[in-house]
């Protein structure tokens, strides 16, 4: 059975991106013939079984001009490519799909602004791929994604699957000492608002109250960027910037905070979780399902202020 996984970036990148890189490894490890398309490798498979289709970069903005373009070379490949013992698992808004992923919540849902043609473009996308005559089955990475999908394409119910929550990657970390007067409080993200930024530098704050020497740890974006800390309180926040390896992240902190408005799975929640590291998160986010009172704790992202701050204490 050959399997070509669509994605238009291949390698360790992030968290789609990752999680096709590690998927289509161990689809090769048994026995499928593994076909990747692509625009862009970050990094070359490991097995040499694995073949890659590169494609020319298409224009990142907009966005929804970007997929079109995408999803068109992929209509194309396949139709200069017939083959009948052959699944399309595709994890982009492509239109000859057999199988797709859904890893991020769905387009202005629930809908909300006045229409134009920038979303309408989007929802058509979204639409097409949902329902495209091709596809078998939509496999939601979490219950949050699985929702949204039977309420915005409720066309689509029957194809949709259980979620299948990512598979996550080693990651190895020093051991840190812990002390409960200066914890350290980490948040990682590139997307830092919608990931609950502000909202984390408001708990901090409530928790210096109680805890004067609790620190921050943040991760995934620009030193540079503006965040709303004061001169006094930059003494005690560390801006990591952009990290290639999430170790150097992980061996700072004590705590994971993840307070996102939003999340459709939330990686840094599962690998926190893996290396012992507690969670405090919202109750938003994909992967708060597999918090348990052994990992962490889920609050409402709507909850008051000092409502995390007990919550961070407690954890």
């Amino acid at each position: 059975m050959e399997i070509v996984k669509v994605v238009k970036r291949y390698g360790l990148c992030g968290g789609m991106e990752e999680y096709v890189y590690r998927l289509s490894h161990e689809l090769h490890e048994r026995g499928h013939s593994i076909t990747i398309i692509s625009e862009r490798t970050v990094t070359q498979p490991e097995h040499q079984g694995i073949k890659v289709v590169r494609f020319r970069e298409s224009p990142t903005k907009p966005r929804w001009l970007s997929h079109l373009l995408f999803s068109r070379k992929i209509s194309e490949w396949a139709k200069r490519n017939p083959c009948e013992k052959r699944i399309i698992h595709s994890h982009e808004r492509i239109a000859c799909h057999d199988i797709t992923t859904i890893h991020s919540t769905l387009f202005n849902f629930p809908r909300k602004g006045l229409p134009g043609f920038r979303k309408f473009m989007n929802e058509y996308l979204e639409r097409r791929e949902l329902l495209s005559p091709s596809l078998k089955k939509i496999v939601p990475v979490s219950d949050v994604i699985e929702k949204q999908i039977k309420s915005k394409h409720p066309d689509s119910t029957s194809l949709v699957s259980l979620p299948i929550s990512p598979g996550i990657s080693e990651i190895k970390v020093k051991p840190k000492s812990f002390d409960p007067q200066k914890p350290i409080i980490g948040f990682i993200g590139k997307e830092w608002r919608r990931k609950g930024l502000p909202k984390v530098i408001a708990v901090w704050r409530k928790l210096r109250n109680h805890i004067p020497m609790a620190k921050l740890c943040l991760a995934g974006f620009s030193p540079s960027e503006e965040i709303g800390l004061s001169s006094e309180e930059k003494k005690h926040v560390r801006v990591l910037g952009w990290t290639e390896r999430k170790s150097d992240f992980f061996e700072q902190i004590d705590l994971l905070l993840h307070p996102a408005r939003i999340e459709a799975y939330g990686m840094v929640i599962a690998e926190a979780m893996s290396l012992g590291i507690p969670v405090a998160c919202s109750n938003q986010c994909g992967a708060s399902k597999d918090v348990s009172s052994d990992y962490g704790k889920t609050l409402d992202y709507d909850s008051t202020d000092s409502e995390w701050a007990d919550c961070v204490a407690s954890v």
